[in-house]
Parts: structure tokens; C-alpha cells; sequence
């Protein structure tokens, strides 16, 4: 077969893999949110640029812009944290954060199987594909946490860690659809994601700072473990039906709170005392995609600031 005739053929076996890989609506909205609950963990305000005398005080603040895509679905906005250290001693300092992120789900209209995992019993034909529309809604994270850090006299590294108490809140998190295959192809309805999640997080931290100069360079590693683990909790509306589940409740697992771990590289100008995070922004745009099977693009841009 010439190369002219056989790339038709190779064009529709591409478009038709494409089609068969796309991951279904309630895969795609669990794993928005994790990559979100990700760049949270990421971007803790735990890392100072100084040491202190015993007994000071010293705050930071952060704020990022993060982007979450997958096919058509955005989740995108701001978030917001503050840490205080208070010194007790030459190696060892308590720490205080808090944080709340306000992300907004929105996107174009797209097709996407529609597969519910947290029920059993549906009155119309699924999984099926479906036309998805009217993506709206808001995924919102708020925290506290309490830690310590540990930095050896004249050594370049430090270690933190401590647990945080965190709310993942989904709120109005919905898409329409209707259905474009199976016996049921017609059918329009809603499938609603809102809910709440709680979690306590044990964190750590280690970091590394390289002074040159007026700047300052801190690679470092981070890892969380939300506990527990929940269920995926959804809701199916239709003409006459309307049915909500829990994946736990029916014996088809936990699926909400993944173990993180992440690297992050700080680029600070020390007179100003403002960091940019570099390495969690790689970190994001090439780790997470494989972390979260369906992200197709994770963005993520982090700064901090010690006054």
C-alpha cells in the first residue's frame, strides 16, 4: 500500500485509539481534585531562607495560580497560605501554617463516557459516551497545620514536619450530559460531584540551602498522607430518576486521598526576602500527568515571601 492510501488508514486508527482511551467522567473528576489536593502538598509555607536566635519570631505568606486540564475540563485559581515560626533553641523551631485554595471547574463541550462508579443500579444504560456541557462548580481547600523544623548548627539542610488537619469541599461541581450511545442514547441529565472530604495529613519535608551572593537556592523533597482514604461519593439526575452513592458503601473501595510526594526548587533574592518555587512548577507539569492518569496538564506557579 503507498504511503498516500495508507495514511487515511493510519489517521482513523490513531483517532479511533484516542476515542477508546478517553477516561470516563467520574475517573476524570476524582482525579482533578487529587491533582489539586497535590499542589497543596507541594506548596506548604514550611520553608524559611534563614536561621533565627532563640526565642524570635518570623512569618512568610505564599500565593499560587495553578491550572488542572484534561481534555476539555479546567480547574483553575488561586491559592493562599501563611507560616510562622517561633525558635525555641539553636536546631529545633515550631511551626504554624495555615492555607485556602478556591479552584473553579469549568470547560467546553466535549465527549466523554459517562461510567458512575459509586452505584449499582441506574434506570438507564450505562456506561455509554456521552455529550458533556455546562461544566460549573468550585473545588475549595482549607487548612491548618502544626510542625517542627530541625536545623543542625552550620549545616546547609533542613527537616520539617508535623500534620495538618484539611477540608477538600466540591461545591456545585457539576456537568450535564446526554447520552449518545446504548440503549438509553438521548437521555439528559446531570451527574453532580459535591460533597466533602476531611483529612489528617502527616507532612515532611527535607531542604537544602546554596547561598550565592544575594540569592539563595533550596531544592528540596515533600511527601503527604491524607488519612483516611474515602469513597467516591457522586450523584445521577434524569427524567424521573435521581440517585446518589458512595463507592465505600457498596464495596468498591476508597478512591479519595492518594499518598504524595514531590520535589520543589526554590529560587530566592534574599534582599527582598521573595521566592519562586521553579521546581514545583517542573514538578507539576511533567510528574503529575503520570501520577494522575487523565491530567493532561497540570500548571502550577508558587511564590512566597518573608518580610
Amino acid at each position: 500500500m503507498s504511503a498516500r492510501r495508507a495514511a487515511p488508514w493510519m489517521l482513523l486508527a490513531v483517532t479511533t485509539y484516542t476515542c477508546a482511551a478517553t477516561e470516563d467522567m467520574d475517573f476524570v473528576a476524582e482525579h482533578l481534585q487529587e491533582a489539586a489536593i497535590d499542589n497543596r502538598l507541594l506548596t506548604l509555607p514550611l520553608s524559611y531562607t534563614d536561621n533565627l536566635t532563640n526565642e524570635d519570631w518570623s512569618v512568610q505568606l505564599s500565593a499560587f495560580a495553578s491550572r488542572v486540564e484534561s481534555g476539555n475540563l479546567r480547574l483553575t485559581g488561586p491559592g493562599v497560605g501563611a507560616g510562622v515560626r517561633r525558635q525555641l533553641n539553636r536546631t529545633w523551631a515550631i511551626l504554624g501554617l495555615g492555607f485556602i485554595d478556591g479552584l473553579s471547574f469549568s470547560g467546553d463541550t466535549e465527549q466523554r463516557p459517562v461510567a458512575p462508579i459509586f452505584s449499582t443500579s441506574f434506570p438507564v444504560s450505562l456506561p455509554a459516551d456521552a455529550t458533556l456541557s455546562n461544566q460549573r462548580g468550585d473545588v475549595r481547600l482549607w487548612g491548618l497545620g502544626l510542625g517542627m523544623r530541625y536545623q543542625p548548627e552550620s549545616r546547609p539542610y533542613s527537616i520539617a514536619f508535623g500534620v495538618l488537619r484539611e477540608r477538600v469541599r466540591p461545591d456545585g461541581y457539576r456537568v450535564d450530559y446526554r447520552l449518545t450511545s446504548g440503549e438509553s442514547a438521548g437521555t439528559a441529565g446531570t451527574l453532580d460531584y459535591s460533597t466533602e472530604y476531611s483529612y489528617w495529613v502527616p507532612f515532611a519535608t527535607i531542604e537544602w540551602r546554596i547561598t550565592h551572593g544575594e540569592w539563595q537556592f533550596s531544592p528540596r523533597f515533600s511527601a503527604g498522607v491524607p488519612i483516611p482514604t474515602w469513597g467516591w461519593r457522586g450523584r445521577i439526575s434524569g427524567p424521573g430518576f435521581d440517585i446518589a452513592g458512595d463507592t465505600e458503601k457498596i464495596g468498591r473501595g476508597r478512591h479519595m486521598g492518594d499518598s504524595f510526594g514531590g520535589f520543589g526548587f526554590g529560587i530566592t533574592y534574599s534582599p527582598w526576602g521573595l521566592t519562586m518555587d521553579a521546581g514545583a512548577l517542573l514538578n507539576q507539569a511533567l510528574l503529575e500527568p503520570r501520577i494522575h492518569k487523565g491530567v493532561d496538564r497540570a500548571w502550577l506557579l508558587n511564590f512566597s515571601w518573608e518580610p
